[in-house]
């Protein structure tokens, strides 16, 4: 006996205690309304709990076998208190089937019921009144070979699949996938994918959704219709423009100029020179992406050393976290230019941040934080400003640029322009120690050590 199997066995051995307590709860609890008004009617097949239960005469199908069902499940789930367990017992709860139902009249008529089609259409064709001695038979629920599957331009997510019943039509399939989505244009025709009975040979069947074409169990229909691109194509514009928020474009032709012009332009604190325009990385972002995959997919190829695969992989991130494109925003108002003619894809964010006017210098300095910039002064004035290097630099200076973050390394006699939003760091001399200073020198001499090792071997070796 498999896994499923034993487990399916364990349920219904555990819940038929249950539902025989619940059945005959319910069945007591109506004597005295059966004995003036009531009806007897029993429920067989394949449904969660059997037996003969106590109804109204004003009870349709549907109502009575959600009574039974709610009665049987709420009271034994609310035992149990293990998360994976509960949804385990649920699951075993809902697989029961809602199409293929009989219905047995005493008199001998049998009538089919649909409830699926029931909650779908409210047609009450397919859930009559109860009357007394009736019988429901419930259809086993094999939807893994008995099933229809629908998908393209239909309202409910695609692929969608439902129970298949002798008399299917196309017309069914469409209805228990809610229609067909308006958002498409001249949907008229289906294709029909039926596979042999040994599964190895596939029939394709290409037919007018107005032939409203029979069906068989096992097939997969597809509505087709031309792929829309009628989207809520977007980019989000944060910081110091007039409007900021989300800008609706269309598709693969809204420049970054016309997106400013929605905003209604920059605000006169904004820095152009450091405004960035980031790109979405719609695969990495979907809910089935893998960026580890993407990671391994980018280096399996490679032939760098390690030195360079440390700083591929922080580069690679970074690519991953945010794809920057290099537009230059000053030049936005130029209608010629290639950045203001920049095409804008859906999902982009275009950050304009406000004007500092500071450069920040930090690290083995005596006062670190923000001094205000002053037009045409070089990193000396900044190191000054914070009250001179402490006695534990290092002795490199480092110019970090505010918008593209490279590093510029400092010496005397250099001429880099520090402009707005900077940032200048002074690196710590690292604490040595005497036994830091013995290792070394005592690396150096197994060097020596080895080096002279040779050279008395050949010299022996040529005497």
């Amino acid at each position: 006996m498999g896994k499923n199997s034993l487990f399916a066995f364990i349920i219904i051995l555990l819940l038929s205690t249950n539902f025989k307590a619940q059945s005959d709860r319910l069945n007591s609890a109506s004597t005295e309304q059966f004995m003036t008004s009531g009806i007897s009617v029993t429920i067989g097949g394949s449904f969660i709990v059997t037996g003969t239960f106590q109804a109204s005469p004003m009870e349709r199908i549907d109502n009575l076998v959600t009574r039974i069902y709610n009665s049987a499940k709420v009271p034994y789930l609310s035992q149990v208190r293990d998360l994976r367990t509960f949804n385990q017992i649920n699951e075993q709860f809902e697989e029961y089937p809602l199409r293929g139902i009989k219905l047995k009249r005493f008199s001998g008529e049998v009538i089919e019921i649909d409830l699926l089609k029931f909650r779908l259409t409210g047609n009450f064709k397919y859930n009559p009144y109860l009357e007394n001695d009736d019988v429901i038979i419930f259809p086993a629920n094999d939807i893994e070979t008995n099933f229809i599957e629908i998908s393209g331009a239909i309202n409910v997510e695609s692929p969608y699949t439902f129970q298949f019943v002798e008399g299917d039509k196309l017309s069914d399939a469409i209805l228990f996938a809610q229609g067909i989505n308006t958002a498409y244009e001249r949907v008229d025709s289906a294709e029909i994918s039926r596979l042999s009975y040994d599964g190895k040979t596939e029939e394709k069947i290409f037919v007018k959704i107005s032939d409203d074409y029979d069906l068989e169990a096992g097939d997969r229909i597809r509505i087709l219709a031309k792929t829309t691109d009628k989207k809520a194509y977007s980019v989000e514009v944060r910081g110091e423009v007039n409007k900021e928020g989300i800008i609706y474009i269309t598709k693969d032709n809204t420049t970054v100029a016309e997106v400013i012009e929605k905003v209604g332009g920059f605000k006169p604190t904004a820095d152009l020179n450091r405004a960035e325009l980031i790109r979405s990385i719609t695969f990495l972002n979907s809910p089935n992406s893998n960026r580890e995959t993407e990671m391994m997919l980018m280096q399996r190829m490679a032939n760098i050393d390690i030195e360079d695969s440390l700083t591929f992989l922080t580069d690679n991130r970074l690519r991953l976290s945010r794809g920057s494109s290099v537009v230059d925003f000053t030049k936005i108002d130029d209608p010629n230019s290639p950045d203001a003619n920049f095409i804008v894809k859906d999902g982009d964010v275009i950050y304009v941040p406000e004007q500092q006017k500071l450069v920040y210098v930090f690290g083995q300095v005596l006062t670190p934080g923000y001094i205000e910039f002053k037009e045409g002064e070089g990193y000396q004035y900044y190191i000054n400003q914070a009250g001179g290097i402490s006695k534990f630099a290092r002795g490199e200076i480092y110019l970090i640029k505010g918008k593209t973050r490279s590093w510029i390394e400092l010496v005397e006699d250099t001429q880099e322009v520090v402009e707005e939003g900077d940032f200048i760091w002074v690196p710590k001399e690292p604490y040595r120690n005497f036994d830091y200073y013995l290792t070394r020198v005592g690396n150096f001499a197994q060097i020596i050590g080895s080096i002279a090792t040779v050279i008395v071997l050949i010299v022996q070796l040529g005497k």
